[in-house]
Order: structure tokens, then sequence, then C-alpha cells
């Protein structure tokens, strides 16, 4: 499956998205089109993604809508929240480790992985229903038993301050490996199959794709627990 981003102008309304639409949908070499009104990126999926002219042809037929060069890669257009948090927890965590006057990586580790916890799990508790759901598409847990995707945003916020409060604590560290080790088979196994779900590792509040990212995130923070413990 091949992703593409456009960036159509002229779009004023959500009737305007509902018209692109089924007009792209006319070319049955697209298999899914997410458009967003406001800023008319538009997503273009399938295994063989028509020739920008071949658009503009589609668009020019259902009124004076055109096609704009995009200036933003796919990824960063995509990962963009989840980068900038990750960038400022970084900042944020050296700032304090450096203003100390020495820099201890141990207990840079633990700051970083402190607001981590606590930031992510925001963004779940903001909707807890929205992401139970969606952790069950992928989490081997959540996925035999419900109830788990209910308590995981609760078990992130005890992670983050746990780290704060118990940073050298064996037990926070190991609870932070079991529970990134345990995720990290759900999510491995989510891209190795190429499934097309949301990530919800920051909730529902941001539609980021699943994949080789998401294993990132979850190898850095296992890797640090793993440091720390041992």
């Amino acid at each position: 499956m091949n992703k593409k981003e456009i960036i159509i102008s002229g779009i004023s309304c959500m009737s305007c998205v509902s018209k692109i639409e089924k007009k792209l949908y006319t070319n049955t070499l697209l298999d899914k089109i997410t458009i967003q009104k406001d800023s008319g990126s538009t997503i273009l999926e399938g295994n063989d993604i028509p020739s920008k002219s071949e658009i503009q042809s589609l668009l020019t037929e259902i009124g004076d809508y055109s096609l704009t060069p995009t200036k933003k890669s796919f990824f960063f257009s995509q990962y963009k929240p989840l980068i900038l948090i990750l960038f400022y927890l970084s900042i944020v965590t050296l700032s304090i480790e450096l203003s100390s006057g020495i820099f201890l990586l141990e207990t840079w580790m633990a700051n970083f992985m402190a607001g981590f916890f606590l930031v992510f799990s925001f963004f779940k508790l903001l909707d807890i229903p929205a992401f139970a759901k969606a952790y069950q598409s992928y989490d081997i847990i959540s996925s035999r038993f419900g109830f788990y995707g209910y308590i995981y945003p609760f078990i992130e916020l005890g992670l983050g301050l746990a780290y704060v409060f118990f940073y050298d604590s064996d037990i926070t560290n190991l609870t932070t490996a079991i529970v990134m080790f345990v995720g990290l088979i759900g999510v491995s196994k989510s891209v190795i199959q190429k499934s097309k779900i949301q990530c919800a590792c920051l909730g529902t509040v941001f539609n980021l794709p699943m994949s080789y990212v998401t294993i990132i995130e979850n190898v850095l923070m296992l890797s640090m627990a793993l440091f720390m413990l041992l």
C-alpha cells in the first residue's frame, strides 16, 4: 500500500470535502482518501497512486479546486505531535540536569521517563473509552481483557509519579520494563503484519499511524528501564 500527500486548495466546508472524496473515489486505484478541511492536506492511499494530472483533472470537473505543491514530508506531518513532545521533553530534562552543575545519565533518564509517562498518560486520560477501544486493536493483553485498556493510562500515570519520587527503585524500573516489553509485542506484531490501525500512544487526540516509529518509542523506554535496573 502506497501513500501520497497532496494539498488541495479551494476547500471551504465539509460539503467540499465530501464532494472531492466522492469524485476521487471514482478512480479505482485509490483505496483510502483522508482530507483535512482547514489545511487542504489530503492523504491518498492505494497500490498505485494516480498522477497529479489525473487528480487535477478530476478536481476540475467538480469545481474550482486545484493542487498546491506540498512542502512538508509525509513523515513529519504525520508524526509532528510525537516529535515535538519528545523534543520538548529532551530539552526540558537536559536543562534540569545541566542546571545542577553536573550531568548524571541516570537522573536525566529518570526525569525523561517521568515526563514521558506523565505527558502520554495525560493525552490518554482525555478520552479513556476511545483510547481503550483503539488500544484493544493491537495490544496483546487489552485484546483479551478489555478492562486493561481502561486502567493502562493510570498505570502510566503511576509510573510517571514513581520516577519523580522513586526513580532509583528496582520495582519502578522492573515494572516499566515489563509494561514496555508487553506493549512492544503487540506493536511489533501489528507493524510486521502491516495493519492499518491508529497508534494510541497519544490517546486518540492525534491520528498517528502504527509504524516502526512506535516500535522505536517502546524500545527506547524499555532500554532505559533495563539500563537503570541493571
